[in-house]
């Protein structure tokens, strides 16, 4: 062998050599969601994970693993809230439900993402192809404002499940046409134009006890359940919770017209099973589920069990369709319902904010989004969302578009979880009987709540 061959031979074994060495140093990452238990838009965030992981290897030059730790709806606040206490490493994201936005931010335990977002073409343009209902919910802190603290991870808001099966039994339209003097309403495009009077009736003349009941809502005390419903109400009542500029409860959560809707909801109870009083997500789905009720009010994201053969009686008799409104004195059809869903946060004591953000990325990308969608998830780009094909894939996806458009959101105060407190004592006092009346306990609610404002310093 030649001097300069076997010089040539040596640096390409050098080469070699390094590139070897460089793949065995590749960088490798884990990251660790916190999500909700039992919740599978929660839970697809991590199971989806491998796909980001091939995307990692093959695109931006690391591997990595997801792994998620999770705490029911009724804990997962205080199981964040402990870890940015404590400035933990723990979790690089948080999927947090929008309304502790204010409390993450103002307490420096999130990171803000307006610079984050215009610096990535990806994630603009994910942002730009959601809905502004969106972006306000799952983005803003403080209400009104430009300063984005998270990412929407799962789009959701309340429908109405009914049985297509007695609306289109021969034997039942003519009965109830016999006793209400107008047809059931049987189709999508029916209920669409539905107020509650009307709706009522409906329930009222499936109310069959002891083996079927009109309706299920949420009113028991855990959480945000009663509270959730008796918003909508309010507002679609034409009521409101706050004003948004001074943070004035007073007069305005206990208005005339609130104090009615809460009176109406609670009323409701009448044409639903024995302990609907402490319902919560899990007993609706369940009643409707087990073919107790006709009806059921509940998330657009808990419609897939409704409809497992395995876990439903009725999974072939059910149709999803927008909850009715309220006619104004004008005519009009008012229908404001609470949004709910989730966005994702990045820690500020993340060691990994860069693949964090990296994973964001992924997520928003058409092909994620779409495989999001295919195993049950809302996703909220409108590119997805506004398609046929997305609005025909799951029975509740055309209700959840169509209830966007008007849904709202709690405030995103930092107080959020005392103020929401205040709301489901004296709402479940009410609908237990303990608060003599709607004007008694909604009165008490705005006075609670004016109490925490003033003493955080928020009530102008």
């Amino acid at each position: 062998m030649t001097r300069k061959l076997f010089g040539l031979v040596l640096i390409l074994a050098l080469m070699l050599g390094l590139a070897v060495s460089v793949d065995a140093q590749k960088k490798h990452v884990t990251l660790s969601i916190l999500g909700i238990g039992g919740w599978t838009p929660s839970e697809l965030a991590v199971k989806m994970a491998p796909l980001f992981s091939e995307y990692a290897e093959k695109n931006l030059g690391y591997t990595v693993d997801i792994v998620g730790d999770w705490a029911p709806f009724t804990s997962l606040y205080e199981k964040a809230a402990s870890a940015f206490a404590a400035k933990s490493d723990a979790y690089d994201i948080i999927i947090s439900d929008s309304q502790w936005l204010g409390a993450f931010a103002e307490g420096g335990h999130i990171i803000q993402l307006n610079e984050i977002i215009e610096s990535e073409p990806l994630l603009k343009k994910a942002v730009e192809d959601m809905y502004e209902t969106h972006r306000a919910a799952y983005m803003t802190y403080p209400d009104g404002s430009d300063k984005w603290w998270g990412l929407p991870q799962e789009g959701d808001d309340l429908v109405l499940y009914v049985r297509k099966d007695l609306l289109n039994d021969p034997k039942e339209q003519t009965a109830f046409k016999e006793k209400y003097g107008f047809d059931l309403p049987t189709t999508y495009e029916d209920f669409a134009e539905l107020d509650w009077e009307t709706f009522e009736k409906v329930i009222e003349f499936f109310t069959r006890p002891p083996h079927l009941y009109g309706f299920a809502g949420e009113y028991a005390k855990e959480y945000d359940f009663i509270s959730d419903h008796v918003m909508s109400m309010f507002w679609t009542w034409g009521g409101d919770i706050i004003d948004v500029k001074t943070n004035r409860v007073q007069g305005i959560l206990n208005s005339d017209v609130n104090n009615e809707a809460l009176e109406y909801y609670v009323d409701l109870l009448k044409y639903q099973p024995p302990g609907a009083v402490s319902f919560g997500i899990d007993q609706v789905i369940n009643a409707m589920a087990q073919g107790q009720v006709f009806s059921a009010l509940t998330w657009a994201a808990v419609g897939a069990p409704i409809f497992d053969p395995n876990l439903s009686r009725v999974a072939d008799d059910v149709m999803v369709v927008q909850p009715p409104g309220k006619r104004m004195p004008d005519g009009t059809l008012n229908r404001i319902y609470c949004l709910g869903g989730q966005p994702w946060v990045i820690s500020a004591y993340s060691k990994h904010k860069k693949e964090a953000i990296d994973f964001l990325k992924w997520w928003y990308l058409p092909e994620t989004q779409w495989e999001f969608a295919r195993r049950g998830g809302n996703p909220v780009v409108r590119s997805v969302i506004d398609t046929k094909e997305f609005q025909e894939m799951n029975p509740w996806n055309k209700a959840y578009v169509d209830m966007i458009h008007t849904g709202r959101d709690f405030w995103h105060l930092p107080c959020y979880a005392e103020l929401l407190l205040i709301q489901q004592e004296e709402w479940t006092a009410y609908a237990s009987g303990a608060n003599k009346d709607a004007k008694t306990a909604n009165d008490s609610v705005a006075r609670r709540q004016e109490l925490v404002l003033m003493r955080e310093g928020l009530l102008k």
